[in-house]
């Protein structure tokens, strides 16, 4: 994945994680969204080394 899909990733993330005190389904969306960022960050900064 590329830096700019992960920048994305997390924008969206955030936006619905704010949506997500107005619909409960947009909470969990949003932290799958923000679990995934996480793992394919750690995974592009493994390839780094």
């Amino acid at each position: 994945m590329s830096l700019f899909m992960l920048i994305l990733l997390i924008v969206a993330a955030i936006v619905l994680f704010g949506l997500g005190f107005v619909v409960k389904w947009l909470f969990y969306i949003a932290a799958a969204l923000f679990l995934i960022w996480i793992i394919s960050l750690l995974l592009v900064l493994i390839r780094k080394r």
